[in-house]
């Protein structure tokens, strides 16, 4: 396996980036880890997610607090009487205490209280499963842009090959060995090949903001990466009923919608008991002074029974719909669990192929290699073809093509398979210290 060493020229600027993991200016460029963890610090999405979080847990809050005493103070003081004929014995002054508490609504509060509760579950879960889809999307971009560093490399070879072949064939010429038009085909070989080296330079600053997206930075202009490792095969998987069983229980979006469910049973039974009968118990005590009389102070102790009698059909209709969306959560649950399988599967599949796929492009970059070497000795002793050498490099170069296209395939169905399971990739897999907690 060959080791890819990118250090790549640009600088990086990172100052901008608030609430996140910083770098020294002086690093040889962010590393996946790095990556990942800017964009589980930095990206839009997760704010939202975690501010929906934030309000459901309100909404239980709100919930709760139905169920608890409820104390209001209120006071007066006022003048009642005739402005023109002043008397201040009109001055009147009063102060009451009420106090208020739900005593019985037939487990209505206690079911809407289990119905936030699995609705702030479920919000909880969403927040997880979109770290989840943001690191996979951000490793993905990341190694992306290795492909575009090593498609560029690939031109430079390239490049290089075809500059080597147009000295050979000038030389050959000049000592009048070749004719002219070799050297006229080589130059514009070469020529070629820097148009295809331009658009591989421009191919790398258009996967740079790509992974600037997914990170969810204000990083400005080309910044740094760094793949100073050997760049391993991820392992193949070997039980993908036993991957399946794994992602219906880890994945996040998947007990979500458990979640949808078991709030949707209990919004069925929150709509039957909508027509129950409600008791509160209250308690008050006030004073009241007016100058001139004798102060009064009342006291009040009792209980409110409220019993619905006709509601022209409002508590069925309540019902009809609590069941709808019932099936709907349901339904929507089967579907994601078939795609979870799906995709599953298909992550699986491309791994396993993109592993076979680099196995036998390393074969071709060997003989294609060994074909170059070949046509540019036939051609040096002067029994080689022109297009004969300028075949065997852009057989060459498309090799290469080939086998870093696979090892990027292979790196980003790992991503795909580790999201489809419901996990962060492996990099960074049980590290959630470093950024901010669920």
């Amino acid at each position: 396996m060959r080791r890819f060493f990118l250090t790549l020229s640009f600088l990086i600027l990172l100052a901008s980036i608030s609430n996140a993991q910083t770098f020294s200016d002086d690093v040889s460029g962010l590393s996946l880890n790095e990556c990942l963890i800017l964009a589980l610090n930095n990206h839009p999405s997760l704010r939202k997610s975690k501010a929906s979080v934030r309000d459901l847990t309100a909404q239980l809050e709100s919930i709760r607090a139905a169920n608890r005493v409820k104390v209001t103070l209120t006071g007066s003081a006022r003048y009642n009487g005739n402005y023109e004929f002043w008397n201040d014995n009109y001055d009147n002054e009063s102060l009451s205490l009420n106090a208020s508490k739900l005593i019985y609504d037939n487990s209505r509060n206690l079911i809407q209280k289990k119905i936030r509760s699995e609705n702030l579950e479920g919000s909880r879960q969403t927040y997880r499963n979109t770290q989840i889809t943001v690191a996979a999307e951000a490793k993905r971009k990341y190694y992306d842009l290795v492909l575009k560093f090593l498609n560029r490399d690939v031109e430079i070879e390239k490049y290089k090959n075809l500059e080597d072949h147009l000295k050979t064939a000038e030389g050959l010429y000049d000592v009048g060995n070749k004719a002219y038009i070799e050297v006229t085909k080589a130059q514009s070989d070469l020529a070629a090949a820097k148009v295809s080296l331009l658009k591989a330079e421009n191919d790398i600053l258009i996967s740079q903001e790509a992974l600037r997206v997914a990170m969810g930075t204000d990083i400005h202009g080309p910044f740094n990466i760094a793949l100073s490792t050997e760049l391993l095969l991820p392992q193949p998987p070997e039980d993908v009923s036993g991957l399946i069983d794994t992602a219906l229980e880890d994945r996040a979006d998947f007990r979500k919608s458990l979640h949808d469910i078991r709030a949707g049973e209990l919004s069925v039974k929150d709509a039957a008991r909508a027509n129950s009968p409600t008791i509160t118990g209250q308690a008050s005590t006030s004073t009241n002074n007016t100058k001139g009389s004798p102060a009064s102070n009342t006291y009040y102790i009792g209980v409110n029974m409220s019993v619905p009698v006709v509601d022209g059909g409002e508590t069925k209709a309540g019902i009809e719909s609590a069941r709808a969306k019932l099936e709907q959560y349901n339904a929507d649950s089967e579907s994601l669990r078939q795609n979870i399988i799906y995709s599953v599967r298909s992550a699986a599949l491309s791994l396993m192929n993109a592993i076979d796929r680099v196995k036998s492009s390393e074969l071709s970059v060997k003989y294609s290699e060994e074909n170059l070497a070949l046509a540019q000795g036939r051609y040096e002793v002067g029994v080689g073809d022109p297009i004969e050498v300028s075949d065997a490099v852009s057989a060459l170069a498309s090799s290469r093509y080939t086998y870093y296209q696979a090892l990027y395939d292979a790196q980003t169905s790992r991503a795909d398979l580790d999201e489809a399971l419901g996990h962060f990739p492996p990099e960074i897999e049980g590290r959630n210290e470093l950024w901010e907690a669920q």
